[in-house]
């Protein structure tokens, strides 16, 4: 059967991947499936079959070059085979070899904090220099820093979405999602123009989980979806990785509920990087940075004009530094290496 038509099977009938396995073999298309036997012992798919929205969607295919990939086919992703309830049919648009690489999902809450942006920014910064490719679900949040954060470095990012990949939700994130489609790659077990649904997002964090042999939240409160994710994937087995934060902040209080639960506390890339086995690429900037202050304190102007950058960059890499414990906000002002 074509693809299109298996994705029929799932989506109409409900069938399970083994049921989906011994109709194909034994029926060469929906055409002949529905003439056959088979129909007089289960009516369910003949009576949700929908002929004309299935062809709707082999236009629409056709029409955006959508990528159809079922859980037979070599291309499938490997890790997602085996996870919890694989979808059998994955729409794919843009470069679909990135699912069968090395892939991290980042994922936290929908309203991050200044705190929540710096550190997801600094991890996901890392992840691209070792050339992982990142996995996310292109929320508001957390999930856009990621995104943006990849493309912003010239890296390789995965978007798993709750709609059909045609459909970019949150409208705001509309530069993200056409950059990722130049360079990365956007999924969903969801038909073309799907509109957002709540029930669709907890659902396709299995998938973003299911890619990858590893999930980092960055920032989450104990009820965001991120710890759904999480969730999935530690019953799939593969490790969670949460980064601590105060236990005064509401939005910390699902990463640390997941460390207490046994994740594995990240306060420093270098951990995600060495359960990866690659090296991470020297950060060029940040020497220069360190070496600045040779000399003595300076003000974050001064960094500015002697490094030739934008106060807005040097004022959050200087942020970066502090919370790493590299660099000190003196009390006049001026920063100093410690």
């Amino acid at each position: 059967m074509l693809p299109i038509e298996i994705f029929a099977l799932s989506y109409f009938g409900k069938f399970s991947l083994e049921e989906i396995e011994n109709l194909t073999k034994s029926h060469s298309s929906i055409s002949e499936l529905l003439k056959s036997e088979f129909m007089g012992f289960n009516e369910r798919f003949k009576a949700h079959y929908d002929e004309n929205f299935v062809e709707e969607q082999k236009r629409k295919v056709k029409q955006l070059d959508v990528k159809l990939v079922t859980f037979w086919d070599e291309d499938y992703p490997k890790l997602l085979r085996n996870s919890i309830a694989p979808p059998a049919v994955l729409f794919c648009l843009g470069d679909i070899d990135l699912l069968n690489e090395n892939c991290v999902a980042v994922v936290g809450t929908r309203k991050i904090t200044s705190y929540g942006k710096v550190v997801t920014k600094r991890i996901v910064t890392d992840l691209v220099k070792a050339g992982l490719v990142v996995v996310s679900g292109m929320a508001l949040g957390v999930d856009s820093e990621v995104h943006r954060t990849v493309l912003e470095n010239d890296g390789k990012t995965v978007a798993v979405l709750g709609t059909g990949v045609d459909v970019c939700y949150p409208s705001s994130n509309r530069q993200i999602y056409e950059r990722i489609l130049r360079s990365g790659c956007v999924i969903s077990e969801y038909p073309l123009g799907t509109k957002a649904a709540k029930q669709n997002f907890p659902a396709r964090n299995r998938i973003i989980a299911g890619v990858c042999r590893a999930t980092i939240v960055t920032e989450a409160p104990i009820d965001s979806g991120a710890l759904i994710t999480a969730r999935m994937a530690a019953e799939m087995g593969r490790d969670v990785f949460a980064v601590p934060g105060d236990i005064d902040r509401v939005m910390s209080e699902g990463c640390n509920w997941l460390l207490k639960m046994g994740a594995i506390p990240l306060t420093d890339s270098s951990q995600i990087l060495e359960y990866y086995g690659v090296n991470l690429r020297k950060d060029q900037t940040r020497d220069e940075f360190l070496q600045l202050f040779t000399d003595g304190p300076l003000l974050a102007e001064e960094i500015a004009e002697r490094l030739k950058m934008d106060l807005s960059q040097v004022l959050s890499k200087l942020t970066e530094y502090e919370l790493s414990g590299s660099v000190v906000k003196l009390p006049t002002g001026h920063y100093n290496k410690l």
